[in-house]
């Protein structure tokens, strides 16, 4: 897959909203019925999937898909955000972080983002009533 390197200033206020994220997911963990708190969430994947589908970074999309539709379940109290999701979450943030990252200085995903990518989604099945689609390298 290739991504336009033209892109740091958005991946860059991506990394900022991921961070903020990661922020209010602590919150959220500490109080888990704060509905303002997790109205928030879904909005993040929602601008970073808009931000990379302009510059063609299928996979990033694929996995913030996923991802998004748990936060959606949060938000929408289908689901209790508390320890292992929180945990989860938090490590999903830090693998999309990681992969922003990557393609802020590369062209192309790192294989290692697929396979993490995989094992993430693997584990954000048991809260997401979707089929999941695994994404792969274009």
């Amino acid at each position: 897959m290739r991504c336009n390197r033209a892109f740091t200033d958005p991946i860059n206020n991506s990394l900022e909203l991921i961070q903020d994220m990661k922020v209010a997911l602590l919150r959220l963990q500490r109080s888990p019925a704060d509905t303002a708190i997790a109205s928030t969430l879904p909005c993040v994947t929602q601008a970073i999937k808009d931000m990379t589908s302009f510059y063609g970074c299928k996979h990033v999309i694929a996995f913030s898909y996923v991802f998004e539709g748990v936060l959606k379940k949060v938000r929408d109290a289908n689901l209790r955000a508390e320890g292992d999701l929180i945990a989860l979450l938090l490590s999903c943030c830090d693998h999309v972080s990681e992969m922003l990252g990557h393609l802020a200085t590369s062209d192309e995903i790192y294989p290692g983002h697929l396979e993490r990518s995989h094992g993430l989604i693997r584990q954000l099945r048991a809260y997401h009533e979707y089929k999941i689609v695994y994404a792969t390298a274009a």
